[in-house]
Formats: C-alpha cells, sequence, structure tokens
C-alpha cells in the first residue's frame, strides 16, 4: 500500500466516516476511492472502502471569537494574516462507506462494523479499484478507464446495458455521441443487433477506421509475409465467400444498399477495425489506451495489432469467436421514410395514423367512419388479390373518393385537406427508400431473415425533413417491432434477435409534453409506442438507448425506466434536477459533480456497474471515422484566403 493521505478522525459508523487530510495531499478528491485499514478484535488488518463526498476546511485560530482581537489595528491585522496561512488550516473530507474488501473472495461486502479512528486512509489501487468495477467475461463490455486511476479499467454489463435500457445525457461538446459511438462499437462486436435513429449522420461510418489508426498499419499490411497482412486477406476470402450466399436471398432494394455496404467492409480498413476489437474482447483489455499523446496510442494501437495477428491465424480467430458475430455486415444505412401501407399486419387503424402523422391533423370521430368504411372496402380487396396499398397510391385512391361525399357532409374538406396534406409530404421524400417496417425488422430480427446477418440498422436522418416525418419513421418501426414480438410472430425465447433501438437527440424524437410540436400527431405516436416498448419490450428482447442534450426536454417515463445512466457536463438546473429525479442512485454530490466534469468525462450509473455506486469514467476515443464533418466556413474562408 502506497503512503497514507490522512487518518480516520471523529465519529464512524458503518455507513459513513471522516478523515483528516495531511496538508500536503490536499487536492481534489470529490468523487475518489479511499481504503481504511483497521484490525479487528483479533489484531487482523481488514479494508473498507470509502468514496469522498465532500471536503471541508477549518481554522480553530480563526473562530469568529478570536478573530475579533485581531482586526482592530495595524499589528492585529499582522497578527491575523499569520494566522490564515495553510499551517494552521485542518482539511477533513467526508466519504460515504461502499463496504468492506473481502481479499479471499475478492469481493465487496457489508459492512457490519465501523473503521477505527485513528486508522490510516490510503488512495485505492488499480487492482482494488478494478476488482470492484472491471468483470473481465466477454460478454461485458471495456469501453475506458476510471478517471481516478487513469489505467484501471471498468466494465458494464452488456445483458443489462440491451435489456434494462440506458441513458446517455450531457451538453453539446462533452463527449456524449463519441460514448455512443464506443458503445455501438463494443456492443456490435458482442453480437448486439441495434436500430439507430441517427438524425445528424454521427454514426454512419461505424466500422471505418480512423485515418491515423489505419495510417499506423499500411505499412505493416503491405508487407509480404507479415501475420497482418495474411490474417486481413484470409478474413476478406471468409466474408466473400460467406456474403456471396447471403446476397441470394436479398431481394429489392435491399440488394443494392447491401452490396455497397460489403464493398466498404471489405476494405481492409475495416477488417482491421473488426481485428482489433476482436482483439479486445479475447485479451480482455480496452482497445484503445489511455495516452496524452496520439502517437503513443498509435504506436501502442498498431503493436497490440500486430502481437495479436502474430498469435492468432483464421482458423483459430474461427474457433475463439462466435460464427454469428465473425460474419456479420457491420451496419446497413438506410435514408428511408415510412410507407403508408395497407396490408395483411398493417390495418385501416395503422393508416389513419400515418396520415395524421404526415397531414399533422387529428382524424376526429366522424372523419374516422368515412375512413374506415374506404379502407374496408381496400381491405377486403387486398384479400382477394393477395396484394397491398401503399404510400402515393394509397393516399391517391382514397382522394378519389372525397368526390362521392356530398357537400353538405362536414367532414369532405377536411378529410380532403389531410389527405392532400399527406400527399404534399409523401411527394416530397421521392429520393429517399419506401420502408415496409414490417418487412424490415422481420429481415433483421427473425433468425432466418434475409437481414439477420446485419449488425445495425442506421436509419440516416440527416436529409430527412420535416422532423414530423423522422417521428413518423420511429413509430412506424417501433410498432413493427413490437407488435411482431407482442403476437409472438417473432419470439426472442425461440431464437429470433432482440433489438436494441438508439434513439438519438431524444429531445427531437421523442420530445415531452409542452415541448414544440407536442400537439403534432407523429409526436404524439412516436411517444406512446416508445413508452410501450420501455415498459413492457424488455422480456421481448427490446431495449433501448436514449441519448439527449437536454434529458429535461425528452419524454420522461422511458427515461425513468434506464436503470444505467451515462452522465457528461450538464450545468442547466432543469435538467439536473430532471436526472436527480429519474436516476435513484443519483446522489447531490454527483450532481454537483455533473456542473464541473471536463470533456470526455462522465459520472457512470446504475444496473450495468459491478459494484452499485457510481463512479467517474473517461470512455476511450472512437475507433471509427466520425460521421459526418460539422461545418467550418471561417477556417476554409481564410485558408482559402
Amino acid at each position: 500500500m502506497a503512503e497514507a493521505i490522512g487518518r480516520v478522525f471523529g465519529e464512524a459508523s458503518t455507513e459513513g466516516f471522516s478523515f483528516i487530510l495531511y496538508p500536503q495531499k490536499v487536492r481534489s478528491l470529490r468523487n475518489l476511492f479511499v481504503v481504511v485499514e483497521s484490525k479487528d478484535s483479533e489484531g487482523k488488518t481488514y479494508k473498507v472502502v470509502g468514496k469522498v463526498v465532500d471536503i471541508l476546511t477549518d481554522n480553530p485560530l480563526l473562530s469568529p471569537e478570536n478573530l475579533k482581537f485581531f482586526v482592530s489595528d495595524e499589528y492585529g491585522k499582522e497578527v491575523a494574516d499569520y494566522l490564515r496561512s495553510d499551517r494552521f488550516k485542518t482539511y477533513i473530507a467526508r466519504c460515504e462507506v461502499i463496504g468492506e474488501f473481502d481479499e479471499e473472495a475478492g469481493e465487496i461486502r457489508t459492512l457490519t462494523r465501523p473503521v477505527e479512528t485513528g486508522a490510516p486512509v490510503f488512495f485505492i489501487d488499480k487492482d482494488l479499484l478494478e476488482n470492484l468495477y472491471f468483470i473481465p467475461e466477454p460478454f461485458n463490455l471495456f469501453p475506458g478507464f476510471t478517471e481516478q486511476v487513469r489505467d484501471a479499467r471498468f466494465s458494464l454489463d452488456g445483458d443489462q446495458l440491451v435489456t434494462m435500457h440506458v441513458g446517455i445525457f450531457g451538453m453539446t461538446g462533452m463527449g456524449k455521441t463519441t460514448t455512443t459511438g464506443v458503445l455501438l462499437e463494443e456492443f456490435t462486436v458482442r453480437g448486439v443487433k441495434s436500430i439507430i435513429f441517427d438524425p445528424h449522420g454521427d454514426y454512419v461510418n461505424l466500422g471505418i477506421l480512423k485515418k491515423d489508426l489505419f495510417s499506423a498499419l499500411k505499412e505493416d499490411l503491405k508487407r509480404v509475409g507479415s501475420p497482418l497482412r495474411r490474417l486481413v486477406k484470409d478474413y476478406q476470402l471468409f466474408l466473400k465467400e460467406r456474403w456471396s450466399n447471403y446476397l441470394n436471398s436479398i431481394p429489392q432494394p435491399y440488394s443494392d444498399i447491401v452490396r455497397e455496404e460489403m464493398k466498404l467492409e471489405l476494405h481492409p480498413s475495416s477488417i482491421c477495425f473488426r481485428l482489433a476489437m476482436i482483439s479486445s474482447v479475447l485479451k480482455r483489455e480496452v482497445v484503445l489506451p489511455f495516452k496524452e499523446r496520439r502517437d503513443e496510442t498509435l504506436r501502442e494501437f498498431r503493436e497490440k495489432l500486430l502481437k495479436f495477428s502474430e498469435k492468432f491465424d483464421f482458423k483459430k480467430l474461427a474457433k475463439a469467436v462466435p460464427p454469428q458475430i465473425l460474419d456479420r455486415l457491420i451496419k446497413l444505412k438506410i435514408e428511408g421514410y415510412p410507407s403508408i401501407i395497407l396490408n395483411r399486419f398493417f390495418n385501416k387503424y395503422f393508416v389513419m395514423n400515418m396520415i395524421e402523422a404526415y397531414s399533422g391533423e387529428e382524424i376526429s370521430e366522424a372523419q374516422e367512419g368515412i375512413y374506415t368504411k374506404w379502407l374496408d372496402s381496400m381491405e377486403e380487396e387486398i384479400e382477394s388479390l393477395g396484394g397491398e396499398r401503399r404510400d402515393l397510391e394509397l393516399v391517391e385512391n382514397l382522394l378519389s373518393k372525397v368526390d362521392s361525399l356530398r357537400d353538405s357532409n362536414k367532414s369532405k374538406y377536411p378529410v380532403k385537406r389531410q389527405l392532400e396534406k399527406a400527399r404534399m409530404v409523401l411527394s416530397s421524400q421521392d429520393r429517399f427508400l419506401s420502408v415496409d417496417s414490417y418487412e424490415l425488422v422481420k429481415a433483421f430480427s427473425g433468425k432466418s431473415g434475409f437481414l439477420s446477418f446485419v449488425s445495425n440498422i442506421i436509419f440516416d436522418l440527416s436529409s430527412l425533413s420535416p422532423e414530423t416525418v423522422q417521428r413518423a419513421l420511429l413509430y412506424s418501426v417501433f410498432y413493427s417491432a413490437f407488435h411482431l414480438h407482442k403476437s409472438g410472430e417473432l419470439s426472442v425465447q425461440l431464437g429470433d434477435w432482440p433489438i436494441l433501438f438508439v434513439i438519438e437527440e431524444a429531445r427531437v424524437l421523442i420530445p415531452r409534453s409542452g415541448a414544440e410540436d407536442i400537439d403534432h400527431p407523429a409526436s404524439r405516436f412516436a411517444r406512446n409506442i416508445v413508452r410501450r416498448v420501455a415498459t413492457e419490450g424488455r422480456k421481448m428482447g427490446l431495449g433501448l438507448a436514449i441519448v439527449s442534450q437536454k434529458p429535461a426536454s425528452v419524454d420522461p417515463l422511458p427515461v425513468s425506466q434506464c436503470n444505467t445512466l451515462i452522465l457528461h457536463r450538464v450545468i442547466n438546473p432543469e435538467d439536473l434536477s430532471f436526472v436527480r429525479t429519474v436516476g435513484e442512485s443519483i446522489s447531490q454530490e454527483d450532481i454537483e459533480t455533473l456542473k464541473t466534469v471536463e470533456r470526455g468525462v462522465s459520472i457512470v450509473t446504475g444496473t450495468a456497474l459491478k459494484t452499485r455506486k457510481s463512479l467517474l469514467v473517461r470512455f476511450r476515443d472512437r475507433l471509427s471515422e466520425e460521421g459526418r464533418e460539422h461545418p467550418k466556413p471561417l477556417r476554409r474562408l481564410w485558408n482559402g484566403a
């Protein structure tokens, strides 16, 4: 154990204690872990782990009773200045007890006896901190390091994150997009299948190695006889063979999209991404080291990957990794809008909801009666012909029936207006893919679906407008997934795949009541279906990752169901109050810390942690290229000049 930083002072209980710091050890201690060595009645040493929640300072010589004697003249002021020096100050750290460390079992247990007054206090070391927060199992995520001990790893329970929901919040520029990207990389290599709603194109390059990381490997990939070069080529050949079998079963329009993604992912940079992530899982280490300098990071990344390729040829790799993961297509990027579709799955009520979502107008009871009559006749036609009606064809068909209504019918012109608005919005989406979400979800989540070998479907919403269409797409996809699993047509218990839904910019896609566009039907439908998934979807295998810079602007019910929270800097009082309300294990001390944490640092709390106490962490950097580049008009102007 290192040098002591202080000694236990005053009263101590099984829940908390305080210690006096040695003046030379004073620094920012809030949220740091300490260890107290105490002795039991038999003289045996035991270790108690605590977490600093506050720092108090005092100078007993400068009490109000004493200070008044030193302010009356110049001599008294000199004495007061002397007494204010650090030599007379005391620093007391107040701690909450995490538990007693059982060295034989290697785990923390509940403390049943308080620490002894006067016992020495030490900073926690790497081994003990990892024992608290790191489980080296391949189904856990290894996304970064603790902030207190920069080379101490922490892990997150992958099953807890996927099935018990996770919230990722923080101000713009504080690192939440990087955190989400890292989690998606970690999820992908462990077999999680995600559907990602990406309003800004932040994740469209998932699986493509960053340029500087790939540049560090280029010479080794060119060198004849290099184990890394051989491993990359063998992996490429394996994927080409496997993917050629899948392509035969993929219908249009997805076949063309899949082919384009396959070309990207057969590039050596994408293969090296796969190898780096697989190496991280098999070696139980964080894929990128924590280094202050980028050149050191690049060198260590290269060395690790080279050592891995020397140890693993492709045959060994294929034995070490589940086959369902080894040949998966990392992502399928889709720019699409939700179909207004009438078939055996999408009934007349779904069609009416979509007309409301596209038109922005609610359908009254009287109008519903008109739509029901028309759609019933269409359903009969579809049943007899075995087909379907969708999008503009469907809307145009309904519009053609409006003239059959009498002018005295008060619903005639509102219905016509609704359909014309829906037609106008649909007409503006002609450059995007019409997404049959029932077909897509079944192909993706079904064990024998034609997209079952895809890891992530990324809906690139950056060009899809207006935002209400984005919400309508989210509603359509969630609706299909929920009812396919609710009805038993898809079943995780029978081998179909669970889905993690990632909602980026959740304040836009599922805004809380009172937010802008809140009365728009698309907003209401999106909110309601996400609520159902949040409260009922866990046992079906439907999970949520909710990401937002303004947590207080997100619908609170889904957020309240997030059993794990990852929080970057938050300073807005409304957001802090909201986080405190929905995060059961968030303390007031954590709230204060959130106001000042630097970029890239976050507080993690919840069931995904091995020890259910919040932890200050630093997520690693993304391996994948960033999404779309942010505009830099002034830099370009001046560089051009």
